[in-house]
């Protein structure tokens, strides 16, 4: 779980990804965007309803858990950003797992949990539960 001090890194640097991103975003993406949530996915999946007889979705199981280091760096750097940004996004994502019992266990792939640059992912939904 990250201090508070790297909260605050992490909230800056994804407030500065997140803007140089949003104009990739389709308009119809509503996960982790801001001023965008779950009731206005609900509810432009109700007006469609009312417009479209079929469904489509997708998803990637357990993507934030498996995504490869490299491929985040190389979307990162091609975005442009101060190089702080990408020192910090490499450090978080080579940081250690701390396991129960004390003990450090090198990251290879996947994201941090917990952390304000990464979304939540199935296995930290579950935790909580």
């Amino acid at each position: 779980m990250p201090a508070t001090a790297d909260r605050v890194a992490q909230t800056v640097a994804a407030n500065r990804i997140g803007t140089a991103t949003e104009k990739f975003f389709h308009a119809d993406s509503y996960g982790y965007r801001p001023g965008r949530g779950a009731h206005d996915a609900l509810a432009a999946a109700r007006r469609r309803c009312w417009e479209f007889d079929w469904v489509a979705g997708s998803g990637i199981r357990a993507f934030f858990d498996s995504v490869p280091h490299d491929l985040v760096v190389r979307a990162v750097e091609g975005l442009q950003l101060p190089p702080w940004v990408l020192l910090y996004v490499t450090r978080w994502l080579a940081a250690p797992v701390v396991m129960p019992d004390g003990g450090a266990r090198p990251r290879d792939r996947g994201t941090p949990q917990g952390s304000a640059v990464t979304p939540p992912t199935q296995k930290a939904i579950s935790a909580l539960r």
